[in-house]
């Protein structure tokens, strides 16, 4: 007989009201760095920038002792780019984090502005 493992979710699954979705772009290697690299080789390098850009990231906000103004930080992927979770005040200051370019608002699709096309073309009818 096959035991399931049920996923319990996070007692903190919903972020602060005054936490924010940011996104941080991460230096890279230069595409001249790159190009002697095959396509698997560039992707495993990618990854591993990414990985290593959050840990340093992590490593500073610990440092920092901004752990309570953090509620997550997604995964890396092999773009430059990672997603945080935060404070407005965090995200100022990450700015001037070595290996970080910039930080800005991450960009969020309004479900309301969907629904009133929806409600405004059901009423053009």
């Amino acid at each position: 007989m096959e035991t399931k493992i049920r996923k319990v979710p996070s007692i903190r699954s919903v972020p602060p009201s005054n936490m924010f979705e940011f996104m941080i772009q991460v230096s890279r290697p230069s595409s001249k760095e790159l190009e002697r690299f095959n396509r698997a080789e560039k992707y495993k390098l990618l990854k591993a920038n990414s990985v290593k850009r959050k840990d340093e990231i992590k490593r500073w906000i610990k440092e920092q002792g901004l752990d309570a103004e953090v509620f997550k930080i997604e995964e890396p992927t092999v773009f430059n780019m990672l997603f945080i979770t935060c404070t407005r005040e965090v995200a100022e200051q990450l700015e001037h984090v070595d290996g970080v370019v910039s930080v800005s608002p991450s960009p969020e699709f309004s479900v309301a502005l969907n629904k009133q096309r929806n409600e405004g073309r059901e009423k053009d009818k």
